[in-house]
């Protein structure tokens, strides 16, 4: 990055932050099991964020099947190297369609394997 008198720097590691993405879901009905919701997802890039983002409840004061239902998409390898680190719901006043539920994922980095000592 250059600075206001023409030098460069480079972001150190108490300034990084890692990338984030704002996610929406719906929750509909399922039509193969009417008693199980679906998720749906409204924008299934999501949208970057810049910052510390949205303030978000934790992802446990979610309903368990929701929770559940989460632990299920996120866990698949679409996601791997994101963790959720706010999730809850999200008011749609304009839509009699459903619950939306808001997602914060931030990319994090790769686990380093040690190899066992033997």
């Amino acid at each position: 990055m250059a600075t206001a008198n023409g030098s460069t720097s480079t972001p150190t590691a108490a300034h990084y932050q890692p990338p984030k993405r704002l996610l929406i879901l719906q929750e509909t009905v399922n039509p193969q099991n009417q008693a199980e919701p679906m998720y749906m997802f409204i924008n299934a890039q999501g949208l970057p964020i810049c910052g510390p983002g949205p303030e978000l409840p934790s992802i446990l004061e979610l309903p368990l099947r929701t929770l559940k239902a989460f632990t299920v998409i996120f866990n698949g390898p679409k996601y791997q190297n994101w963790a959720i680190v706010g999730a809850g719901r999200y008011d749609l006043k304009t839509s009699d369609e459903g619950k939306f539920y808001a997602v914060v994922l931030e990319q994090v980095r790769e686990q380093i394997s040690v190899p066992e000592k033997k």
